[in-house]
């Protein structure tokens, strides 16, 4: 089984909690590792599957958020500089 989507999908995470989750699959009873995005279980959550992901897709993951984090502390740091006639 999988999920495919056809568009997009936007999820605002604001300074709700990031965790790793790890358990078990309800289907098979596989052990899966999940990034959870947002608050506990049960309400507004996004559960990001990683269980096939090889290390190297994840290195890639860590990278691009990283390069997000870059561009948001350059904005931050534009934002405080004096405006200029």
């Amino acid at each position: 089984m999988s999920a495919h989507f056809v568009g997009g999908l936007v999820y605002d995470l604001d300074d709700k909690p990031i965790r790793a989750e790890f358990g078990r699959s309800p289907f098979d009873g596989t052990r899966q590792q999940r990034l959870a995005l947002g608050d506990e279980p049960g309400s507004d959550k996004l559960s990001i599957v990683l269980t096939t992901t090889s290390p190297e897709r994840i290195d890639e993951l860590i990278e691009a958020l990283a390069r997000i984090r870059d561009d948001k502390a350059s904005q931050n740091l534009i934002k405080q500089l004096p405006e200029v006639a």
